[in-house]
């Protein structure tokens, strides 16, 4: 399905019925990353998914990261979702955080899978140094390589040989561009403002996003639930699915909030 979006074209899937969730995927990622939720939530809700702008198949490599929710909220508004569970791993729980935080009529759960606002200094120079690799010619394979290693996820095959095939659908320059701006973005005041139940998703084998990361997330969320995966790298919802829908649907259906 798709959305004509001021100048830009918004791809996204919209399968189920029930209340809704929505999945946000994270920087050069696109909506079939979450293919193992969509058909197993799809069974109990209604389960939306969005290529955000200039990823995937949606046009848009000239929107900034700053406006990525608005994307995500025109998308809501035209399905006719009045209220939703946003699930966003990494750059996608950033978008999550602000179209919570700008549309407070939509928000009423936020899950934040291996997300971090603010890193610590050496870890900060170390991902800048990984994310200019796309800046090199050919640097693209040595930062697909580093960042596998920094996911904690090389021993999954199958995720390895698919983000390696993925190199071909992605332009290093806007990734590249986009993580700055991510970088940049200032949200410890918008978590702080959210007054919604936070899940918290950690992969214990992530590399990518130290503990003082989590510690910020669940000192600024006024509401948060913590959940460690001891056995996952940075992305639970491939390495075990069923373990993630599993805790997902849990923090779905808890009453409060």
């Amino acid at each position: 399905m798709q959305l004509n979006w001021g100048k830009e074209v918004l791809h996204y899937t919209d399968e189920g019925t029930g209340d809704a969730v929505f999945f946000i995927h994270g920087l050069g990622g696109n909506a079939n990353n979450w293919l193992h939720q969509r058909r197993a939530l799809a069974l109990h809700h209604r389960v939306i998914a969005l290529d955000l702008p200039g990823h995937g198949r949606s046009s848009g490599m000239g929107v900034a990261f700053e406006n990525y929710w608005a994307a995500a909220a025109a998308v809501l508004d035209h399905v006719g979702v009045e209220c939703v569970s946003a699930v966003g791993l990494a750059m996608g729980a950033r978008v999550g955080i602000a179209l919570a935080g700008r549309r407070p009529d939509l928000a009423r759960r936020l899950t934040l899978v291996n997300a971090y606002l603010t890193l610590p200094p050496l870890d900060h120079v170390r991902r800048v140094e990984l994310y200019d690799l796309l800046r090199q010619p050919g640097g693209d394979r040595e930062w697909a390589r580093s960042l596998l290693e920094g996911m904690g996820v090389t021993g999954h095959a199958g995720i390895v040989r698919g983000f390696m095939a993925s190199l071909a659908q992605i332009d290093p320059a806007h990734v590249n561009a986009v993580f700055h701006q991510v970088n940049r973005a200032e949200q410890e005041e918008g978590l702080r403002e959210l007054d919604i139940p936070v899940q918290i998703m950690v992969g214990e084998r992530d590399h990518l996003v130290p503990a003082s990361c989590t510690e910020e997330l669940l000192a600024l969320a006024r509401h948060p639930r913590l959940h460690r995966f001891p056995c996952s790298g940075h992305l639970p919802y491939l390495e075990e699915p069923s373990s993630f829908n599993l805790v997902l649907e849990e923090f779905l259906h808890d009453g409060t909030g």
